[in-house]
């Protein structure tokens, strides 16, 4: 945090002119650039691999079938109906772990970044997301299927971390 030792009018004018070197294109884009890098991977962790949503909640659980799917582990080594009938069976090499972390494939969870197509800027700054559509409807239906808010939201945690990378932006720019 940045310490000032004064009157409230100096204090004032202390954090306009802090805000205002911030306030350059270059300055707020690279702090905004940072939030953004950050969080992703913070995010991809959450969603992807611990299984939470934004609530720090479980998002769901996987059904038997699914897992069969999951985990490969079917009677039959080898498809036994359909047009594939007689070949092997794809291995996903997931666990057994039944909590639902969006994530089969990987393709989703390695589709997650810092939106660029454009790049995406919003008002407030870049979009985390998925640069495949399809990715950003099965999003959009797991968030409505489980009635939660997944990746539309920010956690407690990644709330707090952004407050620390901009108060960490703000006394390095203090102090230079």
């Amino acid at each position: 945090m940045i310490s000032v030792n004064s009157n409230g009018k100096e204090f004032f004018d202390s954090i306009k002119a802090d805000f205002s070197k911030l306030a350059s294109k270059e300055e707020t884009d690279k702090l905004l650039r940072t939030i953004a890098s950050t969080l992703t991977g913070v995010m991809r962790d959450r969603v992807h691999v611990r299984g939470k949503d934004a609530n720090e909640q479980q998002i769901g659980t996987y059904s038997p079938e699914y897992m069969k799917v999951r985990t490969g582990d079917f009677k039959s080594p080898k498809i036994v109906r359909g047009v594939n009938k007689g070949q092997a069976r794809k291995k996903y090499n997931r666990t057994a772990d039944i909590k639902v972390i969006l994530s089969l494939t990987r393709q989703m969870e390695n589709d997650m970044s810092i939106c660029e197509k454009n790049p995406i800027k919003t008002t407030y700054g870049y979009a985390i997301g998925y640069q495949n559509e399809l990715n950003f409807e099965k999003l959009t239906h797991l968030e409505e299927k489980y009635n939660k808010k997944i990746l539309t939201k920010l956690s407690k945690a990644e709330e707090e971390l952004t407050n620390e990378i901009v108060n960490n932006f703000l006394n390095d720019r203090a102090t230079n």
